[in-house]
C-alpha cells in the first residue's frame, strides 16, 4: 500500500495537462501513485494521459464517458491502494515540495491536512487565498467550536471560512471515499467540492491547518466563461446541492443559517455573468453618523468594506487614510494593511467597522479600545 494517492480528474485540458502531471511526478516525496481519470475529453487529453502511463509506472489511467468531477474523483480514488488521498485539478499544478512538507502531518495519522492556494492569473499577478483560521492542529471539540461556526459561511468575510477545495487538502482515504460515494450521483454543475468536504468534516477528529502556499490554481482569463454560467439548469442543480447539504449536515440551526447564506452567495455569483446590470448597493455607508470631509479608517475589506470605499470615493465624501483587515494579505492589491498598523496611525477622525455581523463588530470594538482607540471614534451601522 502506498502512503498517498493522487487523483487528477481530466476534461479537455490538453493545454495545461502536461504541466500539471509533471508537477506531480517531480515531487520530492516519492511514496505515491497517481490516477488520471479522463472524463470523456474530446481533445487530446486522453492521449496525453496514456503517454504518461506508458512512461511512468506510478501512473494509472481511467477513460470514462463524461460523468462529472465527483464521479471522476470517486473512480480514481477507488482504484488507488493508499492510506491518504489528495487531488490536483488538471489545469493547475503544485510546488515540487508539496507532499514532502506535508509528510510530517500524515505520518502522524491526522484526518485532514489543509494547506494554502495561490491564485494564479499570470506570471506577474498571483495572490494567496488566505485561510481564515490560525495555523495548528484542531481536535474534536476544538473543530466544533472554532471551525464549524464559520466553516460554510463567515459573515466577516462574506464567504466561506474553510475553503471547500479538495485540491489543497490531504485526507484519509476511508473518510474521503465515503463522502465521494454519497455525493457521486448528484446532478450539479457547481459546488462539486462543497458537496464533499463539508459533510466529510462532520466526521473529522483531527484537522491540521498549515500556512504553506503550495497549490497553484489557474484562474480563468477575462474572456473565459465558467461552464456553469451557460447551464440553463443552474438554479435547479443549485437546489439539488442545497437539499443534499441540508440532509447531510443535519438540522443544527447554525449549519442551516450558513447554508442559506451559501445559497445566496451562489446565486449572486451566477448573476455576475450579466455584468454591471446586476450590481446592487448592498450596504449603505453610515452617512448619518459621519460628517462630510472627515478622515476615515475602514476596518474590513470584504463586500461591506468595498461597498463603503466605493461610496466614499464616488461621492468625494471624505478621505480614507487607512484600510485594514485581519486577512489583509487577501486584499493587498487594494492597499489594505494589517490591523496592527493602526497603532502607528494618527490624525484620523473615525474608524468605520465595515463588518456585517453585529457580534463580530462588537469583538472588533473591544479589541480596538484595548489598543487605545477612543470609543467615540468607532462607528458601526448596517
Amino acid at each position: 500500500m502506498k502512503k498517498l494517492g493522487i487523483v487528477v480528474p481530466v476534461f479537455n485540458t490538453e493545454l495545461y495537462l502536461t504541466q500539471c502531471v509533471d508537477s506531480i511526478l517531480r515531487q520530492t516525496y516519492t511514496d505515491f501513485e497517481v490516477a488520471l481519470v479522463d472524463d470523456g475529453s474530446t481533445d487530446h487529453s486522453g492521449e496525453i494521459c496514456d503517454e504518461f502511463a506508458h512512461k511512468d509506472s506510478r501512473v494509472r489511467v481511467i477513460h470514462q464517458e463524461n460523468a462529472g468531477k465527483i464521479m471522476a474523483r470517486y473512480r480514481g480514488a477507488e482504484i488507488l491502494d493508499c492510506e491518504y488521498l489528495t487531488f490536483v485539478d488538471s489545469d493547475d499544478w503544485i510546488d515540487p515540495s508539496t507532499y514532502k512538507k506535508m509528510e510530517q502531518y500524515f505520518e502522524k495519522g491526522i484526518d485532514v491536512i489543509s494547506f494554502q492556494i495561490i491564485r494564479y492569473f499570470n506570471d506577474t499577478y498571483q495572490y494567496v487565498s488566505e485561510c481564515n483560521y490560525k495555523e495548528g492542529l484542531y481536535r474534536g471539540k476544538n473543530i466544533r467550536e472554532s471551525i464549524f461556526p464559520t466553516m460554510m459561511c463567515d459573515d466577516a468575510r462574506n464567504g466561506c471560512g474553510l475553503d471547500p477545495s479538495l485540491a489543497n487538502k490531504i485526507i484519509k482515504k476511508r473518510l474521503l471515499l465515503e463522502a465521494l460515494c454519497a455525493a457521486k450521483h448528484l446532478d450539479i454543475s457547481y459546488g462539486d467540492d462543497v458537496a464533499v468536504i463539508y459533510p466529510l468534516m462532520l466526521h473529522v477528529q483531527t484537522l491540521m491547518i498549515v500556512k504553506e502556499n503550495l497549490y497553484y490554481h489557474r484562474k480563468r482569463q477575462d474572456n473565459e466563461i465558467a461552464p456553469y454560467f451557460s447551464d440553463y439548469n443552474f438554479y435547479r442543480k443549485l437546489s439539488n446541492l442545497y437539499e443534499y447539504l441540508r440532509k447531510a449536515m443535519g438540522q443544527e440551526y447554525d449549519f442551516i443559517r450558513q447554508l442559506d447564506y451559501f445559497y445566496e452567495i451562489s446565486v449572486k455569483t451566477f448573476l455576475t455573468k450579466y455584468g454591471d446590470k446586476t450590481e446592487r448597493v448592498s450596504y449603505l455607508f453610515p452617512f448619518d453618523k459621519i460628517p462630510m470631509g472627515k478622515k476615515i479608517v475602514l476596518y474590513g475589506a470584504s463586500k461591506v468594506g468595498q461597498t463603503y470605499y466605493d461610496q466614499i470615493r464616488r461621492l468625494h465624501y471624505g478621505e480614507v487614510v487607512a484600510w485594514v483587515d485581519r486577512s489583509y494579505d487577501s486584499y493587498a492589491e487594494m492597499g489594505v494593511t494589517a490591523v496592527e498598523s493602526l497603532q502607528a496611525l494618527h490624525g484620523y477622525d473615525y474608524i468605520v467597522i465595515a463588518i456585517r455581523a453585529a457580534h463580530i463588530a462588537e469583538e472588533i470594538k473591544h479589541d480596538l479600545v484595548g489598543m487605545g482607540v477612543e470609543e467615540e471614534k468607532l462607528v458601526w451601522s448596517i
